[in-house]
């Protein structure tokens, strides 16, 4: 009943945003959408000329799959047409995702309340029940549930499907097929933990300061200490000692002995094993690259600096753009990071590899970066807070919090948001009306957004920790009464 009761309320959701508002600009595509509504119109034409390079061809799946489908069934290939090929589509796969998920849940064995607790952080999001209805051009959608389907099928142990949703989710997103090698061939074996307190180290600290110089070269390198207005510097140089500090303050958090953990992994790692990961990965790139043509438009320099340009924009801005774009779950994150690491090691090196790579993402404002690895983080949020009491309280914070920060409900295409879209510059998109989408980016959000988001963002940081030491103080009072009895 439960189950049944949180998918009719997901699918009343979604059909209301499938018949709602959408791009107001270019037919109903803007940005990236443009290229992927291209390739749904016309993939089968352009790739025997090898018209896609080696980046798009890693998200052109999707939108390959609705011009095959146009094209088997005869259907007219115009704008409105595949803007509802589009919406099917993502429909299908949210329905493969929720699937997927209670697959999951049913594999941990989950009780009530961790099943809606994990339903809620995955489900009820901007990038569930506004983005993919409202820019349907887009891969997040699918991204996010074979990603779902990734670590199902990692916990469930079932390798070759594993495989296969992996080869999939390669043509969706350039990271998922790296992920799932990484899962079926790295040693499965627990790493080690400290005994008690982590002992003091140096290590934190000196990897802090190399990525604060690194930092400050890189922010000279693109002139973003010579920009202009001292307000500007000033909060380049804030984020600089935040995002510094920030990962000293994981660093010194994580409960994993790595210097025994690394020779555990040496031992159990298996020459056969590393060859067959590396090997797949080489494949895969082969095939990626011999579909692909077009390459000399792609420029890893100006990627890169395409990468840089939009972080370290404010102190703290990858948080509060997560919050905005994920919900509660980053404040839960942050909270339950210790245990959410012992699990991961739990779990083996493949997902603490993994946890590594999420770490790294999280680190960029553009929350689009982790949607390849946002179930992931929800499974070790849940084996992390097992032991903890969820009551209904607690779930009725997360879902009001969840539902408020996607504004599923709010109208977007406001007077002006046509021509704000349509204009494109950075300093017109930082203003309204066009934040009321942009500001669910940590990457495009303004300033007072930010400001905004970041005072709830603590607010509901504070509200998480309160309720672990909520826990800890029950636990200590039930512990002293049984004592008491004996």
């Amino acid at each position: 009943m439960i189950r049944f009761t949180l998918i009719a309320a997901l699918v009343s959701v979604v059909f209301f945003q499938i018949l709602g508002e959408k791009v107001p600009v270019n037919e109903g595509a803007m940005g990236d959408g443009l290229f992927f509504r291209e390739v749904a119109g016309s993939f089968l034409e352009k790739i025997e000329g090898g018209s896609y390079n080696v980046i798009q061809m890693q998200r052109v799946m999707p939108f390959a799959f609705v011009n095959v489908m146009f094209g088997v069934f005869e259907i007219v290939k115009s704008y409105d047409n595949l803007i509802r090929g589009m919406l099917v589509l993502h429909f299908l796969f949210l329905g493969l995702g929720v699937y997927w998920y209670f697959a999951l849940a049913t594999k941990l064995r989950l009780g009530d309340s961790l099943s809606i607790l994990g339903f809620v952080l995955l489900f009820v999001n901007f990038a569930v029940l506004k983005d993919p209805w409202y820019n349907p051009f887009s891969t997040d959608l699918p991204t996010l549930m074979l990603a779902i389907g990734q670590a199902n099928y990692f916990i469930k142990i079932n390798r070759q499907k594993l495989f296969l949703v992996s080869i999939v989710a390669g043509f969706v997103w350039p990271t998922m097929m790296l992920t799932g090698l990484l899962l079926l061939f790295l040693p499965s074996e627990q790493l080690l933990f400290y005994p008690e307190e982590r002992p003091k180290s140096f290590f934190p600290v000196i990897t802090s300061l190399f990525l604060l110089v690194f930092l400050g070269l890189l922010g000279m390198f693109t002139g973003r200490f010579f920009q202009e207005g001292f307000w500007n510097v000033a909060l380049h140089i804030g984020s600089i000692l935040s995002l510094v500090l920030f990962v000293l303050g994981m660093m010194v958090r994580n409960p994993i002995d790595w210097s025994k953990s690394y020779e555990l992994m040496i031992k159990k790692t298996k020459s056969q094993k590393m060859g067959r990961l590396l090997g797949i990965f080489m494949v895969f790139v082969l095939v990626i690259f011999l579909l692909s043509g077009n390459n000399a438009t792609v420029q890893p320099v100006g990627l890169f600096l395409g990468f840089v340009k939009d972080t370290l924009r404010f102190p703290g801005d990858f948080l509060v753009g997560h919050f905005m774009f994920f919900g509660f779950m980053i404040p839960l994150s942050l909270v339950f990071f210790p245990r959410m690491v012992k699990e991961a090691a739990k779990l083996g090196m493949g997902m603490t590899v993994v946890g590594i790579l999420i770490f790294v993402f999280a680190l960029h404002p553009e929350s689009r970066l982790l949607l390849a690895f946002f179930p992931f983080m929800v499974v070790l949020l849940l084996k992390a807070v097992r032991r903890y009491r969820i009551v209904n309280k607690d779930l009725i914070v997360a879902s009001v919090v969840n539902v408020s920060v996607s504004l599923f409900w709010l109208p977007l295409n406001v007077p002006g948001m046509e021509e704000a879209l349509g204009l494109g510059s950075k300093e017109v998109l930082e203003m309204f009306p066009a934040q009321r989408y942009w500001m669910h980016f940590g990457h495009m959000m303004s300033f007072e957004v930010f400001l905004a988001g970041g005072g709830i963002f603590m607010v509901l940081v504070f509200l998480a920790w309160k309720g672990k030491m909520r826990y800890k103080r029950e636990e200590y009072v039930r512990g002293r009464s049984v004592a008491a009895k004996i």
